[in-house]
Order: C-alpha cells, then structure tokens, then sequence
C-alpha cells in the first residue's frame, strides 16, 4: 500500500513543476472526484455531504467536505505547493563575452544550494498573455532539459570539499547556450502555445528534471 502511494505521489511531483500547475492538478483530481469548485466573490450555499474547494492566485487551494451528520470532529491536512528553487528574473538572459547565456536568476525559499549543481534543470511556472483583449495566465513547462547550474571542475577549486560559501549571484546561474539559439522568450512561448508577442510577463522558477525514484531495500 505505502509504495503505491509513494509512486503515485512520485507521479504526481513529476506533473507539477511549478506551484500553479500543483495546484492545476489538484483541482483536477477534485473535480473528479465530484468537489465543486467556489468563487470567493460569490455568494453560493453549500449542502450536507457535498464536498467544495476555493483557489487563490492559482497557487493555493482549500478543500473541505460538510459532513451529513453534523460535526464531532475535524481532520485538517495542510501542506506547501511550493518548494525552495530558483526564481527565473524578467530579461533574464545574460550574455557572458559573447561567448555563451546565462539566465539571471534569485533564490526563493531557504534551500540547500550544493544538489542543483550538475543537473539537468528546465522552467516552468506561468505567463501573463494578452488575449482577444484580455489579460490571462497561461501554465507554461518546458518539458525538456534546458540549463544547467555547472560547478568547477576541482583544479580551479580545489577547497571545494573542505565546504564552500556559494554566492546564489555568481556561482549559480544557469548555464542557457551559446548565445546563438532561440530565446528564452521564443522557447517559453512555443511550450505554451502562445505568440511571443502577446507575453506581458512571466512567473517563472526552475525545476530538476530527475525523475523521483524508489530506492533501498524492498
């Protein structure tokens, strides 16, 4: 039982890059399972026995049941859609002397800096876009390795095992491409499915592409 629900919790990781798209699949697995969704600005009556959730902002999510028998009790679950990762800054391309990208980036979270070195990392999170005269968010995954946070190799840092202070500024901005390829903008617009042009902004994080696995004894 506790391995299938770690594998499906496993899937469920891996389809949600980002707070917003937790929160999309969230929603998802409610309506299927016959919750009604509620608008903070509407007045709306709610029935015994009946269950309902509420979203803010795209990134958090309430849900609750009304039990048919009254209360004698509660049992309340609480969790983040979010996780510590590196914020994607707005112009974020950096060209180093010509000779290759970097994405300007700022922590969010406290986190552990040394495991997002050296690993395939991409990003997602979403777009605000104008449309027929609107402004709407978009869900955005670039499902496919995309950068990548480099370290050192140990002759230009050779205290590196002794322990290392990272500058979040210098040492951890990932590695985009040589300059020469699509923009960011351009890549991220294609994932989404929308004209670049039409991108008045972005809220964009990074995310590991290593898939969760089970590990140790059986």
């Amino acid at each position: 039982m506790f391995r299938d629900l770690t594998l499906e919790l496993l899937k469920f990781i891996e389809k949600s890059p980002s707070c917003y798209h937790a929160v999309a699949n969230m929603k998802k697995e409610l309506l299927a399972a016959g919750y009604q969704e509620l608008s903070e600005h509407q007045p709306r009556s709610l029935n015994l026995g009946e269950g309902y959730f509420v979203t803010r902002n795209c990134s958090s999510l309430i849900a609750f049941r009304i039990p048919e028998d009254g209360f004698s009790g509660f049992q309340i679950m609480a969790s983040h859609s979010d996780s510590p990762t590196f914020k994607v800054k707005e112009q974020a391309e950096i060209s180093v002397d010509g000779h290759f990208t970097k994405l300007n980036v700022e922590k969010y979270g406290g986190m552990i800096c040394a495991p997002w070195f050296d690993r395939p990392l991409s990003v997602a999170g979403r777009l605000m876009v104008e449309e027929n005269g609107y402004l709407v968010t978009k869900l955005v995954n670039v499902a496919r390795d995309l950068v990548m946070i480099p370290s050192l190799a140990i002759h230009m840092n050779r205290d590196v095992n002794d322990g290392h202070a990272y500058n979040a500024q210098v040492d951890m901005l990932p590695l985009f491409g040589d300059g020469k390829g699509s923009s960011l903008m351009k890549i991220v617009a294609e994932a989404a499915c929308v004209p670049e042009n039409s991108i008045l902004g972005t809220d964009l994080f990074l995310y590991n592409r290593v898939k969760g696995t089970l590990w140790g004894l059986p």
